[in-house]
């Protein structure tokens, strides 16, 4: 499953695609416009908080004008849509892994400029929405998803800080410093249930940081992997294996970073690291639900290997919906099969 948006022509159309791994036609399931602004803009695709625990629905951002209108969320499996309706700016949503509530970043319009204004939640059936971070003043707050138990959301209120918001009391405490990339947290039931990538470079200093691992979101962590100062480029998007404590990353590309064509796979327990060479830059990965597999690819395409980096190949390449679009390829997830 992927996503795609034109370049130009029309105001940022994206569709959701059913993509069968063992082949077979993919499915279009839905297409929808958002709006662009410097709080669409902040909205960056992220697959893993926007997958329901059950791998069937996806809650998708809204903007489909200036104000925003609210949620999508899509079944996968039926091809079915519906909305979550909520006044504002809406983007950056999370499910809670028991699948009850989305957790969003708001924004409104105070007369010409919008403004933060928090994190919220809502429940999935709607109607419920409760603030429970207040705004911040730089406007780049981020929501990054729930912790491993569902009583709390991990988010940022500035690039240099990883938080935690206790849901039921609206507590907030730091739980880190600067993180990498849209995604830099993966959450899992199973302890250590959270990989993250934190960023410890210096001023125009060399990329610096490292991989960990805790219990719990609030825990101390354990340095699993580190990358720097000579690759000339950070790691991201981590990604729990199901099944199997390896987490799964890449380097972006862009950036002002060099290009690694490589994914990069630890081990959460020992530390263990191997890489896959890849025909290409890499701009998002994921684990195949059965944990088998690896989806990944860059804006032209989507591909597919086998967890050791045998059998590599194309799987899709974004088709455009209409004339005049350039289709590109901006995220991927594995979603349980119909």
């Amino acid at each position: 499953m992927q996503m795609s948006s034109p370049a130009s022509g029309f105001p940022n159309r994206e569709s959701i695609w059913d993509v069968p791994l063992d082949g077979g036609s993919p499915r279009q399931l839905v297409t929808y416009t958002r709006a662009g602004g410097i709080y669409g803009d902040y909205d960056a695709i992220s697959l893993l908080r926007q997958l329901s625990s059950d791998g069937h629905l996806v809650v998708l951002s809204d903007p489909v004008d200036a104000a925003g209108r609210g949620l999508i969320v899509v079944d996968l499996v039926a091809g079915a849509a519906r909305m979550i309706a909520i006044d504002g700016i809406v983007n950056q949503p999370a499910w809670s892994p028991d699948g009850g509530r989305v957790a969003y970043r708001h924004a409104t319009i105070a007369g010409v400029l919008p403004k933060d204004d928090g994190v919220w939640i809502v429940s999935a059936s709607g109607g419920d929405a409760r603030q429970v971070v207040p705004g911040a003043p730089s406007g780049a707050m981020s929501v990054y998803g729930w912790t491993e138990d569902g009583s709390g959301v991990i988010f940022a209120p500035t690039r240099d800080t990883l938080s935690l918001v206790v849901v039921a009391t609206g507590a907030v405490a730091q739980i880190g410093g600067p993180t990498t990339g849209a995604s830099p947290v993966a959450v899992r039931l199973k302890r250590p249930s959270i990989a993250v990538v934190l960023d410890e470079s210096q001023p125009r200093g060399p990329l610096v940081g490292h991989v960990e691992v805790r219990d719990t979101a609030a825990a101390a962590g354990r340095v699993v992997a580190r990358y720097g100062p000579t690759e000339g480029a950070f790691l991201t998007g981590p990604r729990w294996r199901p099944g199997a404590d390896e987490i799964l990353l890449f380097y972006p590309t862009g950036e002002g970073v060099a290009e690694r064509d490589e994914l990069v796979i630890v081990d959460g327990m020992t530390s263990r690291r191997r890489t896959i060479t890849t025909p290409s830059s890499v701009r998002y990965a994921d684990w195949s639900a059965d944990g088998r597999r690896i989806t990944y690819g860059d804006l032209q395409e989507v591909r597919v290997m086998n967890a050791d980096g045998t059998n590599d190949r194309a799987l899709f390449q974004p088709v455009p919906s209409f004339r005049g679009e350039t289709a590109f390829a901006l995220s991927v997830a594995a979603f349980l099969p119909r």
